[in-house]
């Protein structure tokens, strides 16, 4: 014979009255599942909203500035690149007098 920590009713009433309130455990836990599912996804579709919000106000303002963002992504310049000028000496003395 099988040991119950609580054994099954032994009356057909109380065997009803059993099933109807596992019914109601098993129903109260879906609506509760349901409803903490709801709460998650509301907050990711906000969470998702707002990012969505901030990348297209981003965007608009390099818009506005000029920045063409068909171009791709803008290179990285390496560490150590050295930018190569030329200069022309317009008057020595005009360096002079503001010193």
């Amino acid at each position: 014979m099988p040991y119950y920590i609580s054994p099954p009713p032994q009356s057909p009433l109380t065997r009803f009255i059993a099933a109807i309130i596992a019914v109601f455990a098993l129903v109260g836990a879906f609506i509760i599942g349901a409803a903490a599912l709801l709460f998650v996804a509301g907050i990711g579709l906000v969470a998702g909203l707002a990012l969505w919000a901030r990348i297209a106000w981003v965007k608009h303002r390099l818009k506005k500035s000029g920045v063409d963002l068909s171009a791709g992504p803008i290179p990285k310049r390496a560490s150590g690149d050295v930018i190569d000028a030329e200069y022309t000496v317009v008057s020595v003395q005009e360096n002079e007098d503001k010193k």
